[in-house]
């Protein structure tokens, strides 16, 4: 089964581990290795590395796995060619008890800053999770190129607006998910 983003035929991401056919990872994942560039890599948050893709500097605060620093986002330095972070920003200073809706939006542009001339970033973020950080990334003017994407009977299907659904309305995961490219 494939789906299309931004007119390009991609295949869903099928992976046994954390049941990605079942959830926005299929589409996440499908979407980051068709992007994903040559050149010095920064990932933000471990996902990638649990499918076997690897070759890039890896920093998730809180998984402690091997060859996966443990920084905050704020505490990367450093410039890189590309940047990746899926699913990972909605949980930045969302998930603590003094919550701070601001601060994924600074990671945001934190990141950005990190970029090279002409450094390519992708992010995704699943919607209905952090819905401050969602009415941030309606706004076209966000990313160079974004898209949304819902669940569609067994499948995913980009939206033509921006769209957020309630996290976990139907299922324990994503309902839509929200990619940008700069």
């Amino acid at each position: 089964m494939s789906f299309l983003y931004h007119g390009t035929s991609l295949e869903y991401f099928d992976h046994p581990y954390n049941s990605t056919r079942q959830n926005e990872r299929t589409v996440e994942l499908a979407v980051a290795q068709h992007w994903l560039p040559d050149g010095d890599g920064l990932e933000v948050g471990n996902v990638l590395g649990h499918y076997d893709i690897t070759g890039h500097r890896v920093v998730d605060r809180d998984e402690r796995a091997p060859g996966v620093e443990n920084l905050d986002v704020f505490d990367i330095t450093g410039t890189f060619d590309w940047i990746v972070s899926i699913s990972t920003l909605e949980h930045v200073g969302w998930d603590t008890p003094d919550q701070d809706p601001l601060l994924a939006i600074e990671a945001l542009q934190h990141l950005r800053s990190l970029l090279r001339p002409n450094g390519q970033m992708l992010v995704t973020v699943p919607g209905g999770y952090h819905p401050p950080l969602d009415r941030f990334l309606a706004h076209d003017v966000v990313a160079r190129r974004a898209a949304t994407f819902i669940r569609w009977g067994k499948g995913w299907r980009q939206t033509k607006t921006p769209t957020f659904k309630p996290y976990g309305a139907s299922t324990p995961w994503a309902e839509s998910v929200w990619i940008g490219e700069w």
